[in-house]
């Protein structure tokens, strides 16, 4: 497990919003790194399997940086 409380090899398809346009599949450490790179800020829905519907990236724990982290990414600042 991770700090985020997940498996770093976790199986879920990860989707994600940009635009109207929707994004994915993609495994977990893709969606991270566009969270870092600044693609999905904390107002991008985002999805996954086993989701019930689309949420906002910083309601999504998986997704959301550690509180370290966030102090250097300005969307999350």
């Amino acid at each position: 497990m991770d700090d985020h409380g997940t498996s770093q090899t976790d199986p879920a398809r990860w989707y994600h919003l940009e635009g109207a346009e929707q994004r994915g599949p993609l495994p977990l450490a893709d969606i991270r790194a566009r969270v870092l790179d600044g693609t999905v800020g904390p107002d991008t829905y985002v999805w996954a399997d086993g989701m019930p519907e689309w949420m906002p990236a910083r309601q999504v724990p998986a997704v959301t940086p550690p509180a370290e982290t966030r102090a250097s990414l300005p969307a999350w600042g």
